[in-house]
């Protein structure tokens, strides 16, 4: 059964905002370009690049590999981000990350005031190339226009008006991973992307110290974190808490170890039922809902055994830091979105609406009945963590926690930035 959602969310307006106001300024953008004639591109090594990617924490695991390849082309760039507020404390401390350019996302007022300031800062230094890494918003190729960049590179996605917006506008395949999606799009811009990583997230070292004291009283391994959430965009993509309650029983009575919950914002009374319903089962779970920044919660996930999660982005935040993934798909396809690699497994049980989430229509769905997740059952998910875990654990079956079938070190060794 399909039914209509009555009562769009906050993000869901600022998406109806971005196309109401963004396809007409498109469409006039576009208007522009073709009565001026547009400037032939930049050649040689270029000054100033802009990377735009505002949603999206797991579209950043795959995007940040890619400013470097982007500083290896042009190794004297001044590379900016330009980035939602939230997202700060990941990037701030990147080597390939020069300066920041931050969006406040609450609010309705708040963003647009926030859009003409970043359009004021990046007018102060003349952008030779905009990479707008945003699949269907339209908010950042305005900002490249306002600011006057002297090449503008995007997706042109199907029914998203965006391509006038852009000097180089890169078709957006409906059925390939979005992390090649990204690198075609460098591609385009000029950057060449063989042998670059599809994730990689450098854990800071503070962080990790940080991380190493809040593991320091853990009673045994192996980690295993359970991710309920699933963002703040359509709760349909999330897995039933009872499932979840379920198979953290199971994992706790085979396998031992210590069950940690995460989430933030929105996601914090997921978190106090799931807590619940494990109590219920006899099984204790460490709650980090309040004890993780961005650059702890990468390094805490660099530490864990195993991430158990909906699709949503600690997905790729552990994929980019080498940890075992399970994670349940839906309304989004795992094809576009899935955790890539041979360590992790992405449960899909398609329907013939599957997936109702996509880059074509925005990101939004009015199915309030997921049958598509709800349809991965608890035998299913169990299959795929018992497999992972028993490459490096042997099972427990007491509450000591298991044994580690090789040398486990307290945290997995970070990737280079």
């Amino acid at each position: 059964m399909i039914a209509r959602a009555t009562s769009p969310s906050a993000l869901e307006w600022k998406k109806r905002l971005d196309s109401i106001v963004g396809v007409p300024l498109a469409t006039l953008r576009g208007a522009c370009a073709w009565i001026t004639r547009r400037r032939p591109a930049p050649s040689g090594d270029l000054r100033h690049v802009v990377v735009a990617k505002l949603w999206g924490i797991g579209n950043l695991a795959m995007v940040l590999p890619l400013l470097g390849a982007l500083r290896q082309r042009h190794p004297r760039a001044r590379i900016t981000v330009l980035t939602l507020e939230r997202n700060r404390s990941l990037l701030e401390r990147q080597p390939t990350v020069d300066a920041l350019v931050t969006l406040r996302d609450h609010g309705l007022f708040a963003p647009i005031v926030d859009l003409f300031r970043a359009i004021a800062i990046l007018r102060r230094e003349p952008i030779d190339l905009f990479i707008d890494c945003e699949q269907f918003l339209r908010a950042a190729g305005l900002i490249a226009w306002g600011a006057g960049a002297r090449r503008v590179v995007g997706f042109d996605t199907p029914r998203q008006y965006r391509a006038p917006l852009y000097d180089v506008a890169v078709p957006l395949a409906g059925d390939r991973h979005m992390a090649h999606g990204f690198a075609a799009l460098f591609r385009a811009a000029g950057i060449p992307t063989d042998g670059v990583a599809s994730h990689e997230i450098a854990v800071e070292p503070d962080a990790e110290r940080t991380v190493e004291a809040l593991l320091a009283d853990a009673p045994a391994r192996p980690y295993v974190v359970l991710h309920p959430g699933s963002g703040d965009n359509f709760p349909g993509r999330r897995w039933p808490l009872d499932r979840f309650a379920a198979l953290g029983a199971r994992v706790h009575a085979e396998f031992g170890g210590t069950l940690f919950l995460t989430g933030a914002g929105l996601e914090r009374p997921l978190l106090a039922e799931l807590e619940a319903r494990l109590a219920s089962e006899h099984v204790t779970a460490r709650r980090l809902d309040d004890a993780l920044r961005l650059p702890e919660l990468v390094a805490f996930l660099a530490c864990a055994d195993l991430v158990v999660s909906n699709d949503t982005g600690p997905v790729h935040l552990a994929a980019a830091v080498r940890t075992p993934v399970v994670a349940f798909y839906g309304p989004n396809s795992p094809r576009l979105y899935g955790p890539l690699g041979d360590d992790h497994r992405a449960l899909y049980r398609p329907l013939p609406c599957s997936p109702c989430l996509t880059n074509q229509n925005g990101k939004s769905s009015s199915c309030t009945m997921p049958l598509c997740i709800r349809g991965i059952a608890v035998d299913e998910a169990w299959g795929a963590v018992h497999e992972l875990l028993s490459r490096r654990f042997e099972p427990a079956v007491v509450a000591g926690g298991a044994v580690a079938r090789d040398a486990v070190a307290p945290c997995a060794p970070p990737p280079h930035a």
